[in-house]
């Protein structure tokens, strides 16, 4: 895989809200067709990364960036960046669920009909087909796509979420603690959908469930104060990481 070229390319990425600095000279380079698992006590900087790839981070009034992030070798912090198009070509996936109070039809197009209004309710239709079914979802709401998304459970609007992001035809998909709020049944069909999904997308995801990480992740970053302290395959990461303080997270000593 590291022979693959990189799709995302981050570089001395230093983010501040007003004077508090969230994350310190951070650079990685992040591969496609492949899941890359960030992990780290609360408040060490792993959502802020998150949030600079689709540029979240900029309607918080106080944000500051330096460095850079290249998507496909392009420097999305340019000023003449479309920002619209850098969140529709990065999706994100947040820690509730948050479906629109809306039918689980709708919910899925809703960004499919943003984008192109004057899309034919045939091909919308197969969009939304389509998604749910990668998504996982289609065979338990085939039958009630009236139905308004609220009534699903949890698990179930995890689902909806990923599919509704999924619908616009995202190339990098971010999830900011996916299955935090859900119980292991759903979690175990959401990291079953993640493992599927990875064979045509890049994922990011944020996880506070070492377990999960080990399970679902090819890569690893290890956040820590801001800083990434540690960066490599899952494989070697866990097994036999390099920093001191990296062993001692993944021991439970702390976070």
């Amino acid at each position: 895989m590291e022979n693959n070229r990189c799709k995302i390319k981050v570089k001395n990425l230093s983010v501040w809200y007003k004077s508090f600095q969230a994350l310190r000279e951070v650079s990685m380079e992040i591969y496609p067709q492949s899941i890359t698992g960030l992990i780290g006590p609360s408040g060490c900087g792993k959502s802020t990364f998150l949030r600079c790839m689709n540029r979240l981070n900029d309607l918080v009034a106080s944000f500051r960036l330096e460095g850079n992030i290249d998507i496909d070798d392009y420097n999305i912090y340019k000023p003449e960046t479309d920002v619209v198009m850098i969140r529709r070509k990065v999706g994100m996936v947040f820690q509730q669920p948050n479906p629109f109070p809306m039918s689980i039809f709708d919910n899925v197009a809703f960004g499919v009909r943003e984008h192109n209004p004057r899309i034919k309710k045939g091909e919308l239709e197969d969009i939304v087909i389509d998604s749910l079914k990668r998504a996982n979802l289609w065979d338990e709401v085939k039958d009630k796509l009236n139905v308004s998304g609220l009534s699903l459970s949890g698990g179930q609007q995890q689902r909806l979420c990923i599919a509704r992001v999924l619908a616009v035809s995202p190339e990098i998909i971010l999830l900011d603690e996916p299955c935090s709020a859900l119980d292991p049944v759903s979690t175990a069909k959401i990291e079953e959908l993640l493992f599927h999904l990875k064979d045509s997308y890049t994922v990011l995801v944020v996880t506070h469930n070492l377990g999960q990480a080990r399970r679902i992740s090819d890569y690893i970053g290890f956040f820590l104060n801001g800083n990434l302290v540690e960066y490599g395959k899952a494989a070697d990461l866990v097994v036999k990481p390099s920093e001191k303080s990296t062993e001692d997270y993944l021991a439970g000593n702390f976070g």
